[in-house]
């Protein structure tokens, strides 16, 4: 088998697992049911495993078959984009770009730079709404949305905008007064301010966990930081957001060699959503290069 048919067999092949069929993977292709067959079990023979289990009543993927359709999707969207890329080239980015941005993630990462944005692409006219919901971006109508935590299984296409880690922190002035931190069991005898109530935290290297005391709490990390800067007490915020902070001294990073994190509170990377799979529309393409690399920006 030839490249071209691997990867025309290989589009059938993740057409056919989308499906759940090969009679619905023919419908949607526009070619017949015993071409479908044909092309997967040459597929099979030329990978010289089984990629699907074949029943009366359904279709499932084997372990390799596992494998090889998620090689097989970045495969095939890597060739696409790269074909958009070369289109991208001749176009111009323009129209209405639809984002959603967590509240604080949008004031500190992205309002920044919305001038320098707008004057690299004039024709573009942005409508950037901030909400940390779940979003359907059909229905509400989102070219892209931008987000925090953990990404799971999703239908939707996903970028990496980079790592998070969870900072111990606290300004000088409150560790002088209310003394050192040297060993996770310490946080116990100080004050904490808490995302919502989110106040048991998880030490990595032996999963220990403890919780702790907090005189006050918010849904919003400007007001957490805001009451930190104020010397009110200890708190667990993302590294991409307080760069100039830690780096200026304002904040200290109080045990940088532990990795804590916060139960129920999955805080892991920055990434964004879009949902077209068949091409990445050439103003989502200019909005996801120019401010990825400014999420790592102090």
């Amino acid at each position: 088998m030839d490249d071209n048919q691997l990867f025309g067999t290989m589009k059938t092949f993740i057409s056919v697992v989308e499906s759940g069929s090969f009679s619905a993977s023919a419908r949607l292709l526009g070619v017949s049911q015993p071409s479908v067959s044909r092309q997967i079990t040459h597929l099979e023979d030329a990978l010289g495993v089984r990629l699907l289990q074949r029943t009366t009543r359904r279709l499932s993927l084997t372990e390799a078959g596992e494998l090889y359709y998620d090689r097989a999707q970045k495969i095939q969207r890597d060739v696409l984009e790269a074909g958009q890329s070369l289109r991208d080239l001749r176009e111009s980015p323009s129209g209405l770009l639809r984002i959603s941005v967590p509240h604080t993630w949008a004031d500190i990462k992205i309002a920044p730079y919305l001038s320098e944005f707008k004057t690299l692409y004039p024709d573009i006219d942005l409508h950037i709404e901030c909400n940390d919901d779940i979003q359907d971006m059909i229905e509400d109508r989102l070219d892209l949305v931008l987000r925090i935590g953990k990404l799971e299984s999703s239908s939707y296409v996903s970028v990496p905008f980079g790592k998070l880690r969870l900072v111990l922190c606290a300004t000088p002035a409150y560790i002088q007064q209310h003394g050192s931190i040297e060993y996770f069991q310490d946080l116990l005898h100080h004050n904490f301010i808490v995302y919502e109530n989110y106040n048991q935290l998880i030490y990595a290297k032996d999963e220990s966990s403890l919780s702790v005391n907090y005189s006050l709490s918010s849904n919003n990390v400007n007001v957490m930081l805001s009451c930190l800067l104020q010397n009110m007490g200890i708190g667990l915020l993302p590294d991409l957001l307080i760069h100039k902070q830690l780096s200026s001294g304002k904040l200290l990073d109080l045990l940088p060699d532990i990795d804590i994190s916060v139960k129920g509170l999955p805080v892991e990377e920055a990434f964004a959503l879009y949902s077209n799979r068949r091409q990445l529309p050439t103003k989502v393409r200019a909005f996801i290069d120019f401010f990825r690399p400014r999420f790592s920006q102090a």
